[in-house]
């Protein structure tokens, strides 16, 4: 005969005051590692395999070609410093180069107005990398690259990202290309206006 419940049942009391254990899921007093019902007063014949109740889930592969490794915010990361280069191309580098040597170049509008975007877009950026960490976390992505690089550099955390992604995906690069492509465009930008500006720079200081 199987013994009742031991003390890790919890012990109830009828309206006679017969104390038992309460019915439920009980270690099989058979010693087979399985469970067995309880209904208060005797085993009985139902068992249960705990090792059932939730069998494994197969891993999903990263490697699966529907698996997502870019997000919309990696991509605003990336484009958001699109906006510094078009208010640098409108930028009259010329009058603020002359104005340094005033001492008032740094009260110009459009330099001040630069200086606040690129905060701005610094500010924006670390958001889009928290939500971006959060993405990858939750498509399954182990470890991905903390979004608190992207205090450091922006460029660092998109690498950095981008790196990680590839290896556990076998895709997700195309982050880094583009910010290659967008320092190659700001670099030439900077240039091109470096050279428009250095005849009236010659003039003013030749004057």
């Amino acid at each position: 005969m199987l013994a009742a419940p031991d003390h890790q049942g919890v012990l109830v009391s009828d309206p006679t005051g017969t104390i038992s254990t309460q019915q439920g899921w009980y270690p099989d007093p058979s010693g087979a590692g399985r469970l067995r019902w309880w209904d208060g007063a005797r085993w009985t014949q139902h068992v249960h395999d705990p090792s059932a109740a939730n069998p494994p889930v197969a891993r999903v592969s990263l490697r699966d070609p529907a698996m997502p490794v870019y997000s919309a915010s990696i991509w605003m990361i990336v484009a958001l410093p699109l906006l510094s280069v078009f208010a640098l191309a409108t930028f009259d580098l010329t009058g603020f180069l002359i104005g340094v040597t005033s001492g008032l170049a740094f009260l110009d509008p459009g330099y001040l107005f630069l200086s606040v975007l690129g905060s701005a877009i610094s500010v924006a950026s670390i958001i889009f990398a928290f939500v971006d960490w959060r993405g990858l976390e939750a498509d399954g992505f182990e470890r991905p690259l903390h979004w608190a690089w992207a205090f450091l550099s922006m460029g660092l955390y998109v690498i950095g990202r981008s790196v990680v992604v590839y290896r556990q995906a076998g895709r997700g690069l195309l982050p880094i290309g583009a910010l290659v492509l967008l320092v190659i465009v700001s670099t030439g930008v900077l240039v091109l206006k470096y050279i428009d500006a250095m005849p009236a720079m010659s003039m003013s200081l030749g004057g």
